[in-house]
């Protein structure tokens, strides 16, 4: 091994064990999503089945079974949505912790089709499609290094099927695969699930997700808010999310009392915890399989598992990443066991989407988190902490004598075109994605303003930075809202220090305009174009602007309501 991944590692080891001294057990399970990204058919953009993908998945499922004790690879009975004539089609491994080798593996259909939970004991897993991706269930693991090793041999396996955890934009831009990965925390059982063992916990959770944005928003994909696959309870409903309140007050009384089955603990937060539909399913914390009787599997307990999933989660784009995300969460339902978290549930207002917003109000966030994990014996050692920090896009550093200006990518949150009801039954929702949002940012000396497009903007304290967040629209949409409102291509900013200036540009397409000839073969090639999108020019002298942008928030202007001839 490497000593990164030696270190890693032992950084997996020392959370395991912190875990155990607290006598917490928390088991932990993931469904990464991979693409191909050479492709533009509709099965690898939108689509859940076609093209190439049964063969594909299938590969993968094989490729993951190599060399495990025991692994059979077989066709089992996929999940059929309301509007689909057929169940998708999934193949299943199953394998063993330890024993004999592997078993010969099958034509595609040299296995009977069959339901997972015929299949009980041993290790399983699963490899299903979804809408433009192939999804892979993880079998739950109880601890992380086994996260870890799970997940190393999945990311392997999907490379050898032709499959990526990521996918180019034409215009150069790397995204995540498309399809999300969830984690899920629960026990062994049910019944030692630590919701269910420690009914506090649940409620403590919603409030702590709640008072730290930053486990909402910095693991996230590009789609983010009321809109999104895992809104916050406070981006929904407000009578609902008046509710909620009572609710945790209510029942944080009945398990100080010890009178809070689990059936009460869904049966109270199930309504709570939704989408702006009312969708359990697609909502930041998911209780579906808490203690869920409606859901139900071939005569098992489908929904009465003791399980919480995280859905604020996107692809990321290696293993380790996943695996320091499954710590942080652990560790959290740790300290949830061990100390009382009351505090009140915090009413952002427009604070939510201003402020965090930006990723330096987002990292100050976390970093509060990873403190109080410190103080609660629950600390993150040093490798973790640099896997998580890497879930945000990095940005383009400028620098004028001893200042340094950043400018990074921000969160948009991008509003639904149409009302939800009539996109409910759809495997996505159609949002207007032509906003964009930079954070222009500076840590320690600089100037108080900068001009963006002509007209100077201030900028705002966060802890030690200074910053501001610019919104503006980079394509006409259609269907779309603002009809023939500008585009805003490039964005320029400047700004001056110690007698120097300097001009950055900041192009959402390529500067010449035209077509782009295909998709980015190669990381090369992806680069060049994200270069050949960013123009700095430095020269002596002053920055001249006129006037100044009208706020949107106080962190926050829009080009777009004032845009200039």
């Amino acid at each position: 091994m490497t000593a990164d991944v030696s270190d890693l590692a032992a950084s997996f080891a020392v959370h395991d064990e912190l875990l155990a001294r607290r006598n917490v057990t928390v088991w932990v399970g993931a469904e990464p999503t991979f693409t191909r990204p050479d492709s533009l058919a509709p099965a690898w953009s939108g689509s859940a089945e076609g093209d190439d993908k049964l063969a594909r998945a299938h590969a993968l499922a094989t490729a993951f079974a190599r060399d495990l004790p025991g692994a059979r690879v077989m066709r089992v009975v996929g999940r059929q949505y309301p509007d689909e004539t057929a169940p998708r089609f999934a193949f299943g491994v199953r394998w063993r912790d330890g024993g004999d080798g592997p078993s010969v593996i099958g034509s595609i259909d040299s296995e009977p089709a069959m339901p997972p939970e015929e299949l009980a004991g041993d290790r399983w897993l699963s490899v299903t499609p979804d809408p433009g991706v192939v999804e892979v269930n993880m079998a739950p693991c109880a601890s992380v290094a086994d996260l870890a090793a799970q997940a190393e041999r999945i990311w392997s396996a999907a490379a050898a099927a032709g499959l990526s955890p990521t996918r180019y934009r034409w215009n150069g831009d790397v995204v995540d695969s498309g399809g999300g990965g969830q984690l899920s925390l629960g026990g062994p059982t049910p019944e030692a699930s630590p919701f269910v063992r420690y009914p506090h916990v649940l409620p403590a959770l919603v409030r702590y997700v709640n008072n730290h944005p930053s486990l909402s928003y910095w693991f996230a994909s590009e789609c983010v808010g009321s809109a999104s696959q895992s809104p916050r309870p406070d981006e929904g409903n407000r009578e609902r999310w008046d509710e909620l309140e009572v609710a945790l007050a209510w029942l944080e009384r009945l398990a100080d009392r010890g009178e809070l089955p689990p059936e009460t603990l869904w049966q109270a937060l199930a309504p709570l915890l939704v989408d702006a539909s009312g969708n359990a399913h697609r909502a930041e914390l998911n209780v579906e399989k808490l203690w869920n009787p409606h859901v139900a599997a071939h005569g098992t307990r489908h929904g009465r598992m003791g399980l919480v999933e995280l859905r604020a989660v996107r692809m990321p784009e290696r293993p380790a990443m996943l695996a320091a995300l499954a710590c942080l969460f652990r560790s959290i339902v740790a300290r949830l066991v061990v100390a009382h978290y009351r505090e009140p549930l915090v009413d952002w207002h427009d604070e939510l989407h201003d402020r965090f917003a930006l990723p330096s109000a987002l990292l100050r966030d976390l970093r509060h988190v990873l403190g109080d994990l410190d103080e609660h014996g629950l600390g993150m050692p040093a490798q973790l902490r640099a896997e998580l920090l890497a879930w945000r896009p990095t940005g383009i550093t400028c620098h004028l004598g001893d200042a340094t200006l950043e400018l990074r990518p921000a969160l948009e949150f991008w509003p639904l075109v149409g009302d939800v009801a009539s996109q409910e039954r759809a495997g996505a929702r159609f949002v207007d994605a032509s906003t964009q949002r930079w954070e222009v940012s500076l840590d320690g000396r600089g100037p108080e303003r900068i001009a963006i497009g002509g007209r100077w903007a201030y900028l705002r304290a966060l802890g030690d930075a200074h910053a501001v967040g610019v919104r503006r629209r980079i394509y006409q949409p259609s269907p779309g809202f603002h009809p023939d409102l500008p585009v805003t291509d490039p964005l320029v900013v400047e700004w001056s220090w110690g007698g120097r200036a300097q001009r950055v540009e900041l192009w959402s397409w390529r500067p010449g305009g035209g077509p782009y000839p295909e998709l980015p073969r190669d990381d090369a090639e992806a680069f060049a174009r994200r270069q050949e999108r960013i123009r700095v020019a430095t020269r002596d002298g002053e920055v001249a602007a006129n006037g100044h942008w009208p706020e949107a928030g106080p962190y926050t202007i829009d080009l777009r309501r004032d845009p200039l001839d």
